[in-house]
Parts: structure tokens; sequence; C-alpha cells
């Protein structure tokens, strides 16, 4: 994974690099299965929104908030790009890295496909450093059919008809492919656009079948095995160094916590006995719950940053 003073070293190499080159790529259909045709650009018109799209990157790798993290420990912060570490991965992907290191697919022909057809927009941007590929979903909004009054102005006064569909490509984007890896910029969207409902399913139930295992909780509702919390959660808790620990030292911290985390042990189990608690044990999971080494006050965090060991005085 690049940190991201890599990642803007990265695309700050290629974007504005001499000679670069824009391509716009149309997909139809739905993620599974989803498709891909070359859009053909006048001169003009590629230079245009090559422009305007780098701007608009730019402007988003200004932020000073910006981070890059894993997607494994997604958690409820914003100003991340998260890189896509599952084992299992949307079909998609196979088919937009395509874009980049295979030939172009066929040229998107207007006798033959719709405008609104289209349902995702794929911009690839090359250089002699490299090429980097954006994915954005393709909206309705985003095109203006024939079939609406639309006036252009023709010289000082005079308003023109526009007889022809046009389609809007705006700045931003929901997932970006450098150097063989996958960031997600929202991922709300990215979960709608790559069909990702059934990979998260299985990567919770690996997290809860390992919890299982533990002999850690009393699981009697089937609280657990319901996946009756956030995903994001779930998710993180797979890498979570709590799994780890021995089930004694964590049932330990648990009863020395009682007030602050709310779970009930019995017979040196946790015990799920509601929704609420299946909450209470990923923050648990999640190490979430903090106390300060200097005031002594206990905290409960969505986010948090590792600091490293300490750094040897010069």
């Amino acid at each position: 994974m690049k940190t991201i003073d890599e990642m803007r070293a990265g695309l700050t190499a290629i974007l504005h690099a001499d000679g670069i080159n824009l391509k716009l790529y149309l997909g139809m259909g739905e993620s599974d299965a989803r498709t891909y045709w070359l859009a053909d650009f006048d001169d003009g018109a590629t230079d245009a929104v090559c422009q305007q799209f780098v701007q608009s990157v730019d402007q988003f790798l200004g932020s000073e908030d910006l981070a890059t993290l894993p997607l494994t420990d997604l958690d409820h912060r914003t100003d991340t790009l998260f890189m896509y570490d599952l084992p299992e991965q949307p079909a998609e992907f196979t088919t937009l890295s395509a874009l980049v290191t295979d030939a172009d697919p066929g040229m998107f022909a207007f006798d033959k496909h719709a405008l609104s057809t289209v349902t995702s927009l794929a911009i690839k941007i090359s250089s002699a450093q490299g090429s980097v590929l954006f994915f954005k979903k393709f909206y309705p909004i985003s095109l203006v059919k024939r079939d609406q009054i639309l006036l252009i102005v023709r010289g000082n006064t005079r308003f023109a008809v526009v007889d022809r569909d046009i389609l809007k490509v705006t700045g931003g984007f929901e997932v970006v492919l450098l150097d063989g890896e996958f960031y997600i910029n929202d991922f709300k969207k990215f979960e709608k656009s790559f069909a990702f409902e059934q990979i998260a399913k299985n990567a919770m139930q690996q997290v809860t079948n390992r919890i299982m295992a533990l002999d850690l909780v009393d699981d009697a509702k089937g609280y657990l095995a319901a996946n009756l919390a956030s995903r994001k959660d779930i998710i993180r808790a797979g890498k979570s160094r709590v799994l780890n620990m021995p089930v004694d030292a964590i049932i330990a911290f648990v009863l020395a916590k009682q007030h602050q985390i709310g779970i009930k042990v019995v017979d040196g189990k946790l015990m799920l006995s509601s929704k609420g608690s299946i909450k209470k044990l990923y923050k648990l999971l999640n190490d979430d719950f903090l106390t300060s080494e200097l005031t002594h006050v206990d905290y409960e965090t969505l986010a948090k940053n590792e600091i490293g060991p300490p750094q040897a005085a010069e």
C-alpha cells in the first residue's frame, strides 16, 4: 500500500508529465458483467476533458487531511483512500485492469448503443511515466437527452436548439487504479457500483467463524451469527490484535472495565444477550476502548492512528 505522499507523487508524475493522453471508456451493464467501449474524441475535446479532470484530481489531492489505509482497517473517518486488500475481488477489477494493460476495446458506436445505457465511466490518463485509471459511476443526471428543450447561445442575442444528446464528464472519482492497486475514495458508492454485497458477506462470515472458534462468547440467541453490526466494524475486526490475545486476558479486561464496556461475563464467556451487546463486542475486538496514560481518563474512539516505536534522539 502507498502512503498518501507516495500516492501524490505517483499521480503527479503521470498527470503533470509532458504529452499526457486521456482515454474515456463507457461502461454498459452491471458490475459483474459490465463491458467497456472506447469513446471517440476529437483532439479539442480530449484536451479540454483531460485538463479539467486533472484539475479536479489535483484539488482532491490538495487536502492536508487526506490519508491512505487498507480496506480491512476501514473505520468511520473521512478524507481517506482505502486500498482494497480483501482476498476476494469484484469481477470488474479484472475488466478495469485490462483497460490499463491490454489493447483498447471496440469503439462506442451511436448506431449500436445509446448513451442512456451507459452505467459507468473509466478515465485512463497515460504518460511516459505510466498510466492511472479512474472509475466513476454514471448517473442519468449527467446525460442531457435530445428530447429535452436545450438552448445554446449563438452570437450576442440569438439562442439555438441543440438536437442531440449531451454527455457531461465531471471531475471526481469513486475508485482509482494505480500500479496494480485499487484505492476506494467513496465506500458507499463503491459498495453499490461493484456488487460488493456477497464479497462483504463472505468476509464477515470469516470473521464471525474466527470469533466463534475462540470460545470467547455465548451467542445463544444467534445475534453474532446474524452479523448484527456495522459492516465496517466486522471487517475491521478481522485484522484486530485482540483476536490473537489469550481469551483469559480478554475476559479479565472486560471484567475490569465492566462499567465502560457493558458486556456481562457468565461462566467465563461474554454474554451476547442483545443486539446492543454485539455492537459493544466489536468495539472491544477493534480495541476502541482506550485509557489516557496522562489523565487516566477512559475514552471510546471510532478512529485512531497508530504511533510507531519512539525515534532515537539526535
